[in-house]
């Protein structure tokens, strides 16, 4: 929050509790215990009511990692989706400056924290879910165009997307090869799966936040509804828009090189 406004009204509109990190700069942590109690308390009471909980996320740490997940499961009991959101676009428009600094938070910001909140997702699934009720880990990456991409193509300097800078291309990178290799290493898992989507905002169903939201949503409904076995298992990036099939395969996607 607040630049995944529109995304989470599409999944509370699609009857999901949901719980969404927010900007550091908007919430200051209060190291009290008894505050952070109360603070706990009282988002619960806010998530039953509501089905929206924002949490502070430092990115740069594990421990906020694991809190995050720590206070979903107590605020929801458990999890049974968790979407890590690469914007490559909304990267590449705040990225500032090629220096070291920006080289050390994007890998904070845009690496670590992924890969953080990904093997902490897993944990929790492996605790909590099971053949029955196997939790869902996805990757949803919005693919933006780089400066490598405007040097083969100079009409790209239209002003019409923010070009990824190295740190921001490199990271988005980093971010699809890691959800590539936890979907293999986790395929024939039973506590858990995997789905990988991508995608850009030239795509209608990209483009608009809120309706993305409501496909992905309507997309991992009719997943659960697919009996396991009847599924086939592929690690395949999935276009946004695709319907789920039987074990004849999935309408999918994959990048072209």
């Amino acid at each position: 929050m607040p630049s995944s406004n529109k995304f989470v009204d599409g999944l509370t509109s699609s009857q999901r509790m949901v719980i969404v990190t927010e900007a550091e700069d908007g919430y200051k942590e209060d190291s009290s215990s008894a505050s952070a109690i109360g603070r706990i308390r009282k988002r619960k009471v806010l998530g039953k009511t509501s089905g929206l909980v924002t949490q502070s996320w430092n990115r740069s740490s594990p421990i906020s990692a694991r809190t995050l997940v720590m206070t979903a499961e107590h605020i929801y009991e458990q999890l049974t989706e968790v979407i890590l959101y690469f914007d490559e676009d909304l990267y590449a428009s705040k990225a500032e400056q090629l220096d070291i600094q920006e080289c050390s938070t994007g890998v904070d910001t845009m690496i670590l924290s992924y890969q953080y909140l990904a093997i902490e997702a897993l944990d929790a699934f492996s605790r909590k879910n099971d053949s029955q009720n196997p939790g869902t880990l996805i990757f949803l990456l919005k693919d933006a165009p780089s400066l490598l991409d405007a040097f083969h193509t100079p009409a790209l300097h239209n002003g019409a997307y923010a070009l990824a800078s190295p740190v921001v291309a490199s990271a988005k990178a980093a971010f699809a090869s890691f959800a590539e290799n936890i979907a293999a290493l986790y395929s024939e898992s039973d506590y858990a799966s995997v789905v990988l989507v991508r995608g850009d905002k030239s795509m209608d169903s990209m483009g608009n936040e809120s309706a993305l939201a409501k496909w992905l949503c309507g997309y991992l409904d009719s997943l659960e509804q697919v009996k396991k076995s009847d599924t086939k298992k592929t690690v395949q990036w999935i276009r946004p828009g695709a319907k789920v099939q039987s074990s004849s395969g999935f309408s999918l996607f994959q990048k072209s090189k």
